[in-house]
């Protein structure tokens, strides 16, 4: 018999051993029951037999008793040495006996079979019992003679039935042994039988519960009922299964869904705690060691009171809730969001046992908002200070004009001035809607590098040889792929800055550069005062200055910087500064997929 290695040991010896204490009281009681229903079969055989005698010996008692019997009439009537043969009178007297002197004997009358003969219709009685004469268990049995007077009684020693027994016993015994030994065996193989299938089903019950895949499969079994209950099981394992991978597969999908949404989510139960919620959340508001802990609550992830109120209005009130454009405070700067809030629902009660909130940052548009009112009112400023220039001039000579006096040359260089400043000033600004709108078409060539720098040089050598300032170009890339009058744009609003900043008799450099990704670098330095780090960040924002007094002062829009990065951002590419107070600045435009 092959024994699996997952054999259900503990079940088989208990089913072993239950069989085996059943088969031991079974075989027990078997074997007192026969030997109990030998011994009394023997003694009724016997009581019948000796029944018989008593009866027949009726025939040769003494006709007048019990004067005529003589003390020898027992022993001569007694026809074998074992049975012992007794007269009694009606009194109890008794008048002989076959094994004893009957002057040493008492009365008889109440001996038990004597009292049994008296009372019984058949007028006999017997009784088994140590014999204190004989010393020995004898069968007695005494019939009375109602005719004579007497009672006359056997007595048949038991020494045989006990040897009939002893017979009886090693037989029952060796008997007995054999059965168990059978019953045994029989028990060993449906104990096995039994326990593969039960160990099998265990098996499978634990395998379930611990959400494992069957490490064995067990024999088949002969015993319907289990066949089906481990059928029914395994249906119920696999349907576990299948269920429990939908179950995985969703909530991969769900953590993959939730990840992938920009916006933060978190889903709480009506205590606070989290249910769950995206990487995006713990990324914007999982930074506090509270939430990593596993033990967050609300109220200590979030401080705003209207943020709070509006998840107790959700887990309360089962109410949906929209925040727009809050404020809250981050490790990046201020951050704004909105927020809505909807209660979560059981399907088949229909109560809240939590709420979601769904966090949407909308930082870029109220920073673009921002933007926006800036803009409109730097550029209401910018328009503002050569028109308020040109309407007092203009006024100014419109009075002169009046009175006769004769027109001031000053007057109208400042009109044409800041009328030029103007046209600039909207130039530029058109510049930027279109770039802003895509309006134009970029007509991406390829283009030499010195010869555009040379130009661009060129129509700057006013201003750099006015201030002595030394200009150096270095043309490590022969060619880039780009449009030719936006990038004469960007190197003219580039070396401008540069001239402009730049001190007298310092120095600009202007060089192409190739990256080991196959990009080109275009580089403006200048030995100016260098920017402060704090401002490269806004530094490509419209109408931003660093110093708005000396901008203005040298004639700048404000808004060079913003068409460079505008133009850059058409073409794909990218443009920063690298700066060091002090030590001037570079900025660097990048353009992708250059030839050269």
């Amino acid at each position: 018999m092959t024994i699996p290695k997952r054999f259900p040991w503990r079940l088989f010896s208990r089913i072993v051993l239950i069989q085996a204490l059943l088969v031991l009281v079974a075989v027990a009681a078997s074997g007192v029951a026969a030997r109990y229903f030998y011994k009394q079969q023997f003694i009724a055989q016997v009581e019948s037999q000796l029944h018989v005698t008593l009866k027949s010996l009726t025939q040769d008692l003494p006709g007048d008793l019990p004067a005529n019997v003589t003390p020898s009439w027992c022993a001569t009537h007694s026809h074998d040495s074992s049975f012992r043969l007794t007269l009694i009178a009606s009194s109890g007297l008794v008048l002989c006996d076959s094994h004893h002197q009957v002057q040493t004997m008492e009365n008889h009358l109440g001996r038990t079979e004597v009292q049994a003969a008296l009372g019984s219709t058949s007028g006999f009685g017997q009784s088994v019992r140590y014999s204190e004469t004989l010393s020995e268990n004898m069968l007695y049995g005494a019939l009375n003679v109602k005719s004579k007077g007497v009672f006359l009684r056997g007595a048949i020693p038991l020494s045989n039935l006990i040897a009939s027994l002893q017979i009886l016993d090693s037989s029952l015994i060796g008997f007995l042994v054999l059965i168990a030994l059978v019953l045994g065996g029989f028990a060993l193989w449906s104990g096995r039988k039994l326990a593969l299938p039960l160990g099998r089903i265990l098996l499978k019950a634990e395998n379930v519960a611990h959400h494992q895949a069957s490490e064995q499969e067990f024999e088949e079994d002969s015993f319907g009922e289990l066949s089906e209950l481990d059928s029914s099981l395994e249906d119920i394992r696999r349907d576990l299964e299948a269920k429990a991978e939908n179950l995985n597969r969703e909530r991969e999908e769900q953590a993959t869904l939730m990840s992938a949404i920009s916006d933060a989510i978190i889903a709480v139960d009506l205590e606070g705690t989290p249910l769950f919620y995206n990487s995006r959340f713990a990324v914007l508001f999982g930074g506090q060691a509270v939430l990593r802990t596993g033990n967050a609550r609300l109220w200590e992830l979030f401080r705003d009171p209207e943020v709070l109120d509006a998840f107790r209005a959700a887990l309360k009130g089962g109410k949906n809730t929209a925040i727009s454009a809050h404020a809250f405070a981050h490790s990046e700067g201020q951050k704004f969001f909105s927020l809505s809030v909807a209660p979560l629902r059981r399907s088949t009660i229909g109560g809240v046992y939590g709420a979601v909130g769904v966090f949407h940052d909308v930082t870029a548009l109220k920073k673009a908002e921002q933007i926006r009112i800036d803009f409109v009112a730097n550029v209401s400023h910018e328009l503002r200070t050569p028109l308020t220039a040109i309407k007092g001039y203009t006024d100014t000579l419109e009075q002169d004009i009046g009175q006769g006096r004769a027109i001031s040359k000053e007057f109208v260089e400042v009109i044409s001035r800041n009328t030029a400043r103007l046209m600039s000033l909207i130039n530029d600004l058109l510049d930027l809607s279109s770039l802003d709108a895509n309006a134009d078409n970029l007509q991406r060539i390829e283009l030499s590098t010195e010869e555009i720098s040379a130009r661009v040089l060129k129509q700057l050598s006013g201003a750099f040889e006015t201030k002595k300032q030394n200009v150096i170009l270095h043309a490590g890339v022969s060619n880039v792929y780009a449009d030719a009058t936006r990038l004469e744009q960007v190197l003219v609003n580039l070396l401008d800055n540069a001239a402009k900043y730049t001190p007298s008799g310092g120095q600009i450099s202007l060089s192409w550069e190739r990256t080991p990704s196959n990009e080109v670098l275009l580089k403006v330095s200048d030995s100016g005062p260098g920017i402060p780090p704090e401002h490269h960040e806004r530094l490509f924002e419209r109408f931003y200055r660093v110093d708005k007094a000396r901008s203005r002062e040298l004639g700048g829009t404000g808004l060079g910087l913003a068409i460079v990065k505008h133009i850059m951002q058409r073409h794909g590419g990218a443009v920063w500064v690298e700066s060091t107070v002090g030590q001037g600045a570079s900025f660097v435009c990048r353009f992708p997929g250059a030839l050269g």
